[in-house]
């Protein structure tokens, strides 16, 4: 009888992967390839780091180590650095202008239903998201005009004459904002449309307030614009600006919008006539989220543009937190030369509010991203 031998089958194992070299990855492999590729660029590097070590540490003794904090007065700005208790002082009339103090509350509850309309935009459930945020913030401006004002809602009446500071710069940016896009969407399809006398309109509209300097609109808003009212009309000053600023707005966002349609293939329209669906159908449900994917940048680049125009608001005498800086630096109280620490202060609180907005628009830009998902 023989022996039959039968081997174990063998089990084949893949050696592991090698690391990746250590000089092409880490932050060393990044600062030379970012920093020091070639002798210009480290010229250049080096340059800059000569320029940064020499503004850096005076920068920060200024602002922080020897700056003076404590006080109520300029007599408490002893020291060689900023004097933020200017800041310190002025900071009611810089945020909420000349609002009554005992009624600031209305200020801060607008605020917060500002954030919680934008909060609820991305938290709420997908299904109903739409039906509930767009809704929401259409009327988000009315409802904050009423609560600032008070009439309307058995408050205390407080002129908009004492509205101001920045809040007023944000409530104003949302509220033209919120109320220009759904313009600036219907004038970019007045521009696209077959209809001789809808394109005409809407092309001479846009084109005009993207033609007018900003500030002139400004001047004929607070001049011009009473005079096509009926006599005897009396419009609020701060009504007055912010129609001009939704009319600008929404001149800026049609051709961002226009763009945007250009940009859809013309597949996307065909397959939404195959379906039968109508035009209104077609473009809120097929059209216009894909625009507004691919608009998001310009969208974003316009929002900010408006923000930080409300400051062109003090030519014309609105008390924006700008014009409450330099109302503050000539007051004889405060002769001492603050104008760097409340420009300091005024440009952090916008650069805060506008990198806020840039994070916004990446997260809906990455929610707006189907095309590499799983």
């Amino acid at each position: 009888m023989s022996n039959t031998f039968k081997s174990d089958p063998i089990e084949f194992k893949p050696t592991a992967a090698l690391p990746a070299p250590k000089s092409t990855v880490g932050p060393i492999a990044w600062v030379r390839e970012n920093l020091f590729p070639s002798i210009s660029n480290t010229l250049i590097t080096l340059f800059i780091v000569f320029i940064l070590i020499s503004l850096i540490p005076g920068v920060i003794d200024w602002m922080f180590i020897s700056a003076n904090w404590s006080g109520t007065n300029q007599e408490a700005c002893v020291s060689d650095g900023a004097c933020w208790v200017f800041v310190k002082a002025w900071s009611q009339q810089f945020f909420y202008g000349s609002y009554p103090t005992d009624q600031l509350w209305r200020v801060n509850l607008s605020l917060i239903l500002l954030f919680a309309v934008i909060i609820l935009s991305f938290t709420l459930p997908a299904s109903f998201r739409l039906r509930v945020s767009i809704p929401l913030f259409l009327v988000l401006p009315f409802v904050c005009i009423a609560i600032l004002d008070g009439r309307l809602v058995g408050l205390d009446f407080v002129n908009t004459d004492l509205w101001g500071g920045f809040s007023l710069n944000v409530l104003m940016a949302a509220a033209a904002i919120i109320v220009a896009f759904p313009f600036s969407f219907l004038w970019a399809l007045g521009r696209r449309s077959n209809m001789p006398l809808a394109r005409s309109i809407s092309v001479i509209f846009i084109e005009f307030f993207r033609g007018v300097p900003v500030l002139a609109l400004f001047f004929m808003g607070s001049v011009m614009l009473p005079l096509f009212f009926a006599e005897g009309t009396q419009v609020d000053k701060l009504v007055r600006v912010w129609i001009v600023l939704i009319f600008f707005m929404s001149g800026y966002m049609a051709e961002v919008f226009r763009g945007g349609f250009q940009a859809i293939p013309s597949g996307q329209y065909e397959a939404a006539d195959s379906v039968g669906l109508s035009y209104w159908q077609k473009t809120l449900l097929i059209i216009l989220p894909q625009v507004i994917k691919v608009s998001m940048p310009n969208i974003l680049a316009t929002f900010v543009m408006l923000f930080k125009n409300t400051v062109f608001l003090l030519i014309i005498g609105i008390p924006e937190v700008l014009q409450l800086l330099l109302t503050a630096l000539s007051n004889s109280n405060w002769l001492g030369g603050h104008a760097v620490e409340g420009y300091v202060f005024v440009g952090v609180i916008f650069w805060v509010c506008c990198f806020s907005m840039s994070l916004l628009s990446n997260k809906i830009e990455r929610d707006l991203d189907t095309d590499k998902r799983d």
